[in-house]
């Protein structure tokens, strides 16, 4: 009778985070309002090697009111944004958990291409929020789906923008606190990156939808609340 040895070996390291990294947890303890913690971690399952940038968020009263599916999609990202490519290929995928208000954990794990694709297509989320901040009505036109907006949408955002600054005063920056995919309106997959708009004495949330078909980035949707 052949015995089979299952081998699994899993290592977790609280080594030094690198500079990237740091600054992709720093971002995360903004945005949240959290206190973050990480470790590394190197599993060999049956001679195959994997590993892990592990992230733990806590102490935040807002990944209490949001999905943990949105929030973790969003620190992940997050991380891997300000990761340069060596670090990038440094793992396999990664693990984020959540601790809320009760102590109950959740967490959720994120291989790096799909964090790669996601990352891809939020510069376009990036590119039209610093658009709204820097009045360029120009940059919001070039980066909407003509088929889906064929006026153009520009000045209007703007509009809103000034609107809103007589409540709440000047638009200073953005935050950017979940990941959705979604279904657009002809039922094809595309990401819903959600924020807020922070005002000098407010702030507003709003989404921005991309398309995710490989070769377009463009703006399919967006709503500021």
């Amino acid at each position: 009778m052949k015995k089979i040895l299952l081998l699994l070996t899993v290592i977790c390291l609280v080594s030094c985070a690198s500079e990237s990294e740091q600054e992709g947890l720093n971002n995360v303890a903004d945005i949240y309002d959290a206190t973050t913690s990480y470790s590394k971690s190197f599993n060999t399952n049956n001679g195959k090697k994997t590993s892990s940038f592990n992230v733990k968020v806590s102490g935040s009263k807002m990944i209490d009111s949001l999905q943990p599916t949105v929030t973790t999609a969003n620190i992940a990202t997050l991380i891997y944004g300000n990761m340069n490519e060596e670090e990038r290929g440094d793992y396999d995928h990664i693990d984020v958990e959540l601790v809320n208000a009760k102590n109950d954990t959740v967490g959720y794990y994120y291989p790096m291409n799909i964090l790669e694709n996601i990352y891809n297509k939020s510069k376009n989320f990036k590119a039209f929020s610093e658009a709204l901040i820097n009045n360029d009505a120009a940059k919001l036109d070039e980066i909407r789906h003509k088929a889906d907006f064929e006026k153009p949408i520009g000045q209007p955002l703007l509009n809103v923008i000034k609107n809103l600054e007589k409540k709440h005063g000047q638009l200073m920056t953005y935050k950017p606190f979940g990941i959705a995919e979604i279904n657009n309106s002809a039922n094809e997959q595309a990401f819903q990156y959600q924020g807020n708009l922070i005002f000098r004495n407010g702030k507003v949330p709003y989404l921005v939808t991309i398309e995710n078909i490989p070769g377009q980035d463009e703006v399919i949707g967006f709503r500021i609340f």
